[in-house]
């Protein structure tokens, strides 16, 4: 019993209290499979490879379920780990667990003694207010984000589950961006809530059922201001069963959600409920890595378990003017020698690509996979060549002018081309393939590609006529061109710039009704006729209606008569 007036020591437990004791030393060179049979032998939890470097057991199983057992243990750890004494404060170890370590060793003079995980440590984080910012949305005109959001937050209590807003409108509120549209995440039923704020806010309702998630298309806020898509799901935790494989998803709480997201700049959520509105939940530091401008990722298998992140980080890196931390660059490294993901289909691959590419900077993002060498993942033959960025930049400039001009050129055809022209010909094969890609796209695109021997036979046709040009392409789809035109130089790249914006589209006045009228037979005679019109056209030959009819009553099945006198006009320069 406490007497009163009586002092008492206060017992500062220390950073020893926090720790778990269940580590091993283990060699950085040591193999998966046997840095498991260590973990086994010791009952260790953990596995600390020299200073400021660790593994967790629960890792290395899953590199051994992923067959992933020739593989250096050290390929896949945590580096630079905070070390602290056994009896350092237990705050200074909690602020370090607050700041973003994923684990703290804990070391006895120079052995580490325990290690304090993160994911096994209670904390109780900041939650900073941010409903100044989501306040500020109300000023924009026609913009009904703070409306909604509220709505979301107050439908959410009444059915008892937290709903939070997540990733990607939280970061770029955080960044003074325009919001994309919004994302919510429910600690709950997804489905339910999207059901009730349908009801709320109107439009079109659209179940994932296979996920588990739900959209809103069409909705309005007050005075009819129109909301973008509004995607929610319920929190979850993901499982992968094979590197690249679509995960297994389970119920989790929002902090689990969080957690097994691509970016710690995306682990980002604001809480919606009436009473913590604007409360800001960032538990892997992701606020400051917005601060320093860079991508981190949230373990060093992250682009292993899912390497559609590679085209995700070039995406975020070239949008927000970030760059990969040295951490997501290892990780990379990994991923790139890992390089077998059967499990990673070529229609999610192709669909990565239309997202970078529907980016406004998508042409520069292209140059950081080639950079990073990211597309090895498409075949580890993949070598980029030292004209490989400047085909990229080419490529960007041939999609700007066609658009300008109405010419449809599809973009992601136009990018996998380009992508595609420095390799030889058995690794573009074996690219496509993996892309999924066959039939008659993956020929046309296997020719554009190869079509290197086609540009050079335009770059020698100086002086030809207009229609030889057109004559010598039409034959060619549009992808082949495109692919010429990457590997052309000056002379090819006008000849098909030409016949692509007017040289196709050159066709007589007269229709084949006409020619049967002024004597043409029926039949094959009165194609060939048309041609030969065509190319008289092309060549500035037959300007007019009447020059055709003259020509047309002159023409004979087998050979057609001297055209009319006319001056040539060249159409390719």
């Amino acid at each position: 019993m406490a007497r009163p007036g009586a002092s008492y020591p206060q017992v500062e437990p220390g950073a020893a209290a926090m720790m778990d004791a269940r580590v091993a030393p283990c060699a950085r060179a040591c193999r998966v499979g046997t840095a498991l049979e260590t973990a086994r032998r010791t009952g260790a939890q953990v596995l600390v490879l020299g200073h400021h470097r660790a593994v967790r057991r629960s890792e290395v199983e899953r590199a051994c379920r992923w067959g992933l057992t020739g593989l250096a243990v050290s390929a896949f750890a945590w580096e630079r780990l905070p070390v602290v004494s056994a009896g350092a404060p237990e705050v200074r170890a909690r602020r370090l667990l607050l700041s973003g370590a994923p684990m703290i060793l804990v070391r006895e003079r120079r052995r580490v003694v325990g290690v304090i995980d993160a994911r096994a440590t209670a904390l109780a984080r900041p939650a900073p207010s941010i409903a100044h910012r989501l306040e500020r949305l109300e000023a924009r005109p026609g913009d009904a984000s703070l409306w909604l959001l509220r709505v979301a937050g107050k439908v959410g209590e009444g059915l008892g589950t937290p709903v939070f807003a997540v990733g990607g409108f939280v970061r770029d509120l955080l960044l003074h961006r325009s919001p994309p549209d919004v994302d919510l995440v429910v600690e709950g039923d997804g489905v339910a809530l999207a059901r009730q704020l349908r009801e709320e806010v109107g439009g079109r309702l659209i179940i994932h059922r296979g996920f588990g998630t739900a959209s809103i298309e069409g909705a309005a806020g007050p005075g009819g201001a129109t909301l973008g898509r509004i995607d929610i799901a319920s929190a979850r935790r993901e499982q992968y069963e094979a590197p690249g494989a679509l995960p297994v998803v389970s119920a989790a709480t929002i902090d689990e959600d969080l957690r097994r997201r691509d970016f710690s700049i995306n682990a980002l959520a604001v809480a919606l409920g009436p009473s913590t509105f604007g409360r800001l939940l960032d538990p892997l530091g992701g606020q400051a890595d917005l601060a320093r401008r860079r991508l981190r990722v949230l373990h060093p298998m992250s682009f292993v378990e899912d390497p559609t992140r590679i085209f995700r980080a070039a995406r975020y890196a070239t949008r927000l003017g970030f760059r990969l931390d040295a951490d997501a660059a290892r990780a990379l490294r990994l991923a790139l020698r890992v390089s077998d993901y059967r499990a990673l289909s070529g229609q999610r691959l192709i669909a990565e690509l239309e997202l970078l590419v529907a980016e406004r900077q998508g042409w520069r993002a292209l140059e950081s996979l080639v950079r990073w060498g990211a597309l090895r993942l498409w075949d580890p033959g993949y070598r980029a060549a030292a004209s490989s960025r400047r085909r990229l930049r080419a490529a960007g400039r041939l999609s700007d002018w066609a658009r300008r001009r109405g010419i449809a050129l599809d973009p992601v055809e136009v990018a996998l081309i380009a992508l595609l022209v420095d390799q030889r010909g058995p690794v573009v094969a074996r690219c496509l393939a993996r892309l999924a890609r066959s039939g008659e796209p993956f020929r046309r695109l296997n020719a554009a590609a190869t079509a290197g021997p086609l540009a050079r036979r335009l770059e020698g046709t100086g002086g030809r006529r207009p229609s030889e040009i057109a004559e010598a392409l039409r034959a060619w789809p549009v992808q082949v061109l495109v692919g010429a035109w990457l590997h052309g130089g000056r002379r090819a790249r006008r000849h098909i710039e030409w016949f692509l914006h007017r040289g196709r589209q050159v066709a007589p006045r007269l229709s084949g009704d006409d020619l049967v009228e002024l004597g043409v037979p029926r039949g094959p005679a009165v194609g060939a006729c048309l041609a030969a019109l065509t190319r008289l056209r092309l060549d500035g030959r037959a300007r007019t209606e009447r020059q055709e009819r003259e020509f047309v009553r002159a023409w004979r099945p087998g050979g057609g008569p001297r055209a009319p006198h006319t001056k040539a006009r060249g159409g390719s320069t």
